[in-house]
């Protein structure tokens, strides 16, 4: 049986933090103390970042579909570019998840200095999610994201105009440059089982946008079409956190209902089962599905007993400033307002723990100070930077 999530909560102080004027507070966390720096803010609900530097990053911005460079030492640039077709649901609720979502490098970003981004583009059928590619270079010393281009774009029989469960979250395998695509089923349970629905699935493609050669196919419905070309694995529902593992291993954690978010460890060719399998029920209290293994399906890794709501994922690396951390999985948790560290054993749950940090939690990436750095979604978001004090 897999231990129960433990929580390391989160003591506060003052002091001075990495840039001038960001606050430092001090985290006790299984026998250690670690330091959380708030580096930059002023950010509106940032959604990802990527450092392209050792002291410069790129980052997200989810509603105004900014993209903007920060710097280590706290400073944040106007917009770079700006995404001018961004779908943003503006009708009964608030709780839209549309915007401008993910930025990944390319496994070569020294060379050819590529960029990749995804959003959510305005169409005449509501919202496609889209991926573009353009080059970072430096102009007078700052820097620019010029040259975008699509490399990607949902199909237009796959588009609608919900608000809701795009997943949006990309990640590279550098053995080959291909590049994985999360999409999230749109709020509608029944599309993650049809393969020839680009939603609820994840997408494998080249770095240049076309369906990779190597995809599976799959067994389709008499009334549906044939298998998408783009797709790698169905049956997910909404996944936000998406990473490469050291090895060439591709592992997710995946929204549940009520209840029920899971890390995933996703391989060509899988059927993850929802909305027939899951841990979690509907959030009328209805019961979803058939449980948490089905004949036929792959399934979840673990299953979180408590609300994690994951997004942003990262394994930490063997020259990080935590060594003892070395090769754990890192999930971003915007529910659970921290980041919950994963021990794998091979391909098993071995243990778990919630790092409280009392911010939500919208990504998590390995810095190349080996620092643990987030971004926090909120209005007044921030980038944060986790490491053993006195680091």
């Amino acid at each position: 049986m897999t231990p129960p999530l433990r929580t390391l909560l989160l003591s506060s102080c003052v002091c001075l933090g990495i840039a001038a004027a960001s606050a430092q507070e001090a985290i006790d966390a299984g026998g250690q103390t670690l330091a959380l720096h708030t580096v930059v803010t002023g950010l509106e609900h940032p959604w990802a970042l990527a450092f392209i530097s050792d002291d410069e990053f790129l980052v997200t911005e989810r509603n105004s579909g900014a993209l903007r460079v920060g710097g280590t030492d706290g400073r944040l640039s106007d917009p770079v570019w700006e995404a001018d077709d961004l779908f943003r649901f503006e009708g009964e609720t608030s709780r839209s998840q549309a915007g401008l979502f993910d930025v990944q490098l390319h496994p070569n970003f020294e060379e050819n200095g590529w960029a990749y981004i995804s959003y959510s583009r305005q169409t005449d059928r509501g919202a496609a999610l889209v991926v573009v590619r353009g080059t970072v270079s430096r102009e007078d010393g700052d820097v620019t994201f010029s040259d975008v281009e699509d490399i990607f774009v949902m199909k237009e029989e796959d588009q609608d105009s919900s608000g809701l469960h795009f997943g949006g979250r990309m990640a590279f395998d550098p053995s080959d440059a291909s590049l994985y695509l999360s999409v999230g089923e749109r709020r509608n349970i029944s599309r993650s089982q049809d393969a020839s629905d680009q939603a609820g699935a994840v997408l494998r493609m080249t770095d240049s946008g076309e369906a990779h050669p190597g995809n599976p196919s799959f067994e389709t419905g008499e009334d549906e079409g044939s298998s998408d070309p783009y797709i790698y694995a169905i049956g997910v529902r909404n996944i936000q956190a998406l990473a490469m593992r050291p090895g060439g291993q591709l592992w997710a954690a995946d929204h549940g209902p009520e209840g029920g978010d899971a890390i995933r460890h996703l391989a060509s060719g899988t059927n993850h089962g929802w909305p027939f399998v899951t841990g979690g029920e509907d959030y009328s209290g209805a019961p979803l599905g058939v449980g948490r293994e089905m004949e036929g399906m792959t399934p979840a890794v673990h299953v979180f007993d408590e609300t994690i709501a994951p997004s942003g994922l990262t394994f930490v690396t063997a020259d990080s400033a935590f060594q003892d951390w070395s090769g754990n999985m890192l999930v971003g948790g915007l529910y659970a307002e921290g980041v919950v560290r994963v021990r794998l054993q091979g391909d098993l749950l071995a243990d778990d723990e919630l790092i409280e940090l009392g911010h939500r939690v919208r990504d998590v990436r390995m810095g190349p100070d080996g620092a643990i750095w987030m971004v926090t979604d909120h209005a007044e978001g921030a980038v944060l930077r986790l490491v053993p004090e006195g680091s």
